[in-house]
Order: structure tokens, then C-alpha cells, then sequence
């Protein structure tokens, strides 16, 4: 058994703007993610399925059967090798769980993925 506290947890910076406290058990992944508006994650798909459980916010995925819109106490359940990618909408707080460990988290390979293209936006 293991016990976290998200408090002692150390903070992933993905990105400017896109922060993440993962956990990993034996057989899945758990992070708390706050991710700001205008936030895109590159189309990808993974090994694992995955539920994205939107507790304030607002987040759009592109899913190969159209979008979805998740906002607060709504969950996504994507399936393993479907294809997504997605645009937070609002300044967003969320949980991800997958079910398997995540790899490409702990070693930070899934950053590339993830941008905000509003932080190079500036006036003259």
C-alpha cells in the first residue's frame, strides 16, 4: 500500500502552462494536472486507456468521432490506441488517470506534445 500527498508531491512543468503532480501505483497513474487556457496537447495515442476527470474549467478534445467538451465533475474515457488531442478552453484543474504507468511522464518524453501558443503573443 502507498499513501501521497499531493502537497509533498514535486510539480512536472510540461510546459509553461501546463503543470502536473503525477503518483504511479504498480499497475495505473494518477496526476493532478491545472493547465491554462489556450494549452494544446499534439495529436497522439497511447498504450493505456486513459480518464480525464475535469473538476473546474473547461477542456476540448479532438477525437476521431468529433469533439468533446469536459467541464467541471464531467469525466472522458479514452480508450487505448485512439488517436486525440485537445485545447484547454478555460483555465483548467483536472485529474488523469491511466491504467497503466506512464513511461513517457517520468521521463518527460510526452512534453513535446504540449504547448500554449498564447505565451508568444505580445504587442508593439
Amino acid at each position: 500500500m502507498k499513501f501521497y500527498d499531493l502537497k509533498e508531491v514535486e510539480t512536472d512543468v510540461v510546459s509553461t502552462s501546463y503543470l502536473r503532480k503525477a503518483v504511479y501505483g504498480d499497475t495505473l497513474a494518477v496526476a493532478r494536472l491545472e493547465v491554462q487556457k489556450g494549452e494544446v496537447t499534439e495529436t497522439h495515442s497511447h498504450d493505456t486507456e486513459e480518464v480525464i476527470y475535469v473538476l473546474q474549467g473547461a477542456w476540448r478534445f479532438h477525437l476521431p468521432d468529433g469533439d468533446v467538451i469536459v467541464e467541471g465533475n464531467q469525466l472522458l474515457c479514452i480508450p487505448a490506441g485512439v488517436a486525440h488531442s485537445s485545447e484547454v478552453l478555460e483555465d483548467t484543474v483536472a485529474i488523469d488517470i491511466c491504467s497503466k504507468n506512464r513511461p513517457d511522464w517520468q521521463s518527460g518524453q510526452d512534453k513535446v506534445l504540449h504547448s500554449n501558443p498564447e505565451q508568444f503573443l505580445w504587442g508593439v
